[in-house]
């Protein structure tokens, strides 16, 4: 499905879903709307989420208010929406990081397939490769030779044990066949300087965060995480096109309601959103680093649940606690 298709989908189901629930939601909203970013302000996903908040506005009729609930690595923030009341006017928008809680925060007070009605998918941000000057490859598979031929002495960065970017690196190294140390650091930003210094050879981010030291020459991109090249930089080529086949690494942004919110509330939020996504300078913010999706709330359900069994698996392949 490509994603004009994707969201004119999206869009039927939600306005069917506002016309089939119109006796309970036709009052709705009728105040403002709370949207609760889970990290702190300034951030990529905040943001996105301010950029998305006044089209938002505009289509809903009501004022859209950005509150940040930063902790636990959006922990804080999520449970705060799983506890609010399921009326449509408390709202989470989250990152790919959901998926992750079951296994890297195994005794959270909730549980997303649970405690939350997905309204969309809002965006995706794919992950790049880019490796250290210093090492000889200059394209993906170059580099997957030079690591298999010297297994255990090369290394790759991340922000911190379990994190969506360790784990996304944990997957790429398990399909390709490659063995390469992991190291920790405090941050995207720390793991960026050790790459750039030449203390890590491997590393994996969004592009907002590496396009510095790529437009400098700082570091070497090698692959976009998604079928097709993006917009933010077409130099770089995809998994594919370098023979690795059946993988895409790609952090997401969405919006979701507590559990128990009435099905066409969510319907009327998702034909909002999906209606704010279209504005050009939530485009233009996204393209930066991405691109657009929308879903109907199943298909971001569907996504959760599937990722959820994924970083579960690769988790425990790799040894991560």
């Amino acid at each position: 499905m490509n994603r004009r298709d994707f969201i004119t989908t999206a869009v039927t189901a939600g306005v069917l879903a506002m016309f089939a629930g119109a006796g309970s939601a036709q009052d709705f909203p009728s105040r403002p709307v709370t949207v609760v970013v889970p990290y702190t302000a300034g951030g990529a996903t905040d943001t996105l989420a301010r950029v998305i908040a006044a089209p938002l506005s505009e289509a809903l009729g009501q004022p859209v208010v950005i509150e940040n609930r930063p902790g636990a690595g959006g922990a804080v923030g999520a449970e705060f929406v799983a506890r609010s009341g399921p009326d449509g006017y408390t709202l989470l928008f989250h990152t790919a990081t959901v998926s992750v809680y079951p296994t890297t925060q195994p005794d959270l007070d909730f549980d997303y397939r649970t405690d939350f009605a997905p309204i969309t998918l809002a965006a995706r941000a794919p992950y790049v490769i880019a490796i250290s000057n210093n090492l000889p490859a200059n394209d993906l598979k170059g580099f997957i030779e030079y690591a298999k031929a010297h297994p255990g002495e090369l290394n790759h960065g991340s922000p911190g044990t379990g994190t969506s970017t360790h784990l996304a690196a944990e997957l790429f190294k398990q399909q390709v066949g490659i063995d390469l140390l992991h190291v920790p650091y405090g941050g995207s930003s720390a793991v960026l300087t050790a790459t750039r210094a030449g203390e890590i050879d491997f590393m994996m981010d969004t592009y907002l965060g590496l396009k510095g030291a790529v437009d400098g020459g700082d570091v070497k991109p090698l692959a976009v995480g998604t079928a097709n090249r993006q917009a933010f930089n077409k130099d770089i080529p995809t998994f594919k096109e370098q023979d690795v086949e059946d993988l895409e690494l790609a952090a997401w942004f969405a919006f979701a309601a507590p559990a128990g919110t009435p099905e066409d509330i969510i319907g009327t939020l998702n034909a909002a959103i999906l209606e704010a996504l279209k504005n050009p300078r939530v485009v233009a913010t996204v393209e930066a680093q991405g691109e657009i999706v929308g879903s109907t709330p199943q298909e971001l359900g569907a996504q959760v649940a599937k990722e959820v069994d994924m970083w579960a698996q690769v988790a425990a392949k790799a040894g991560v606690e």
